[in-house]
């Protein structure tokens, strides 16, 4: 059984693929890893299942979402779908997050949008128990701070928050870990794999590290220049590299027996 599935999947700028023809599904309360180097199309990737393009692409191929073709529904039935059924965590909360009003208003916002009738008492009681799953402490009170009140984990929890707010059936979350310190980045990934657990929902996991996809996925594509160069279960792709380029991926991850010298660089130059 597939929750979601992309054949072709192809974005385009002008005469540039940036996503090139690539195939990959996510299987109901699965976890599906997407890893390359910056400039590889990963997080075009997830803006494209989203139906967040800019305008300027041009996006083709199938993705079907339970049994919903994604590249033929209108605006209005893919805002019912996104952030509903689809939630999105993305890699910068402090930029995602509206700096003028309190992270509990946010939160009870993209409820409510989803949850026609709800009042604002129902949405915010919605919004405390959001943040009070995802653990911050003293939710009721917190509900009423602003994003800057908050650290950088913390904020990336509330965006957690506001994606769990609505139960969707699948979660993207786009370099969640970006910028946070490693014992923060711990945090983040048991915090995921925790909502995925408790939830059932899906997630698409997009990252550049390999160490924070080893901790969570089932399931690994591993991209190149906006092509897909190996795929297979996350045991089976570091056990047993096949592409080389992911061989060189795991090649250039710093281990603790190398010395400076030892550090070995992706072949090929940049994406």
């Amino acid at each position: 059984m597939t929750l979601l599935q992309a054949k072709g999947l192809t974005v385009t700028f002008g005469a540039t693929n940036v996503v090139d023809g690539i195939d990959f599904e996510v299987r109901p309360g699965g976890t599906l890893g997407i890893v390359g180097e910056s400039g590889s199309g990963k997080s075009m990737t997830s803006l494209a299942i989203m139906g967040l393009l800019p305008s300027s692409a041009t996006r083709a191929g199938s993705i079907d979402f339970a049994g919903t073709e994604l590249t033929k529904v209108t605006e209005r039935q893919m805002r019912a779908i996104r952030g509903d059924r689809i939630a999105m965590v993305f890699q910068d909360p402090l930029s995602s997050l509206n700096p003028y009003y309190t992270v509990g208003t946010q939160i009870a916002e993209a409820y409510r949008s989803h949850r026609s009738g709800v009042s604002r008492k129902a949405a915010r009681a919605a919004a405390i128990e959001a943040m009070d799953r995802v653990h911050i402490k003293d939710a009721g009170k917190r509900v009423d701070d602003y994003p800057h009140q908050f650290s950088g984990g913390m904020r990336q929890r509330v965006m957690i928050a506001m994606a769990l707010s609505t139960e969707p059936e699948l979660i993207i979350a786009d370099e969640p870990t970006t910028a946070l310190d490693v014992t923060v980045q711990a945090q983040i990934l048991d915090l995921l794999a925790e909502v995925r657990r408790d939830t059932g929902a899906a997630l698409i996991l997009i990252t550049h590290d390999l160490a924070v996809v080893s901790e969570v996925a089932d399931d690994l594509i591993v991209m190149r220049h906006g092509r897909v160069v190996e795929t297979g279960t996350a045991e089976q792709i570091f056990s047993d590299p096949q592409a080389p380029y992911t061989q060189a991926l795991l090649d250039a991850v710093p281990r603790i027996d190398d010395s400076i010298g030892d550090l070995r660089p992706v072949p090929g130059g940049p994406a």
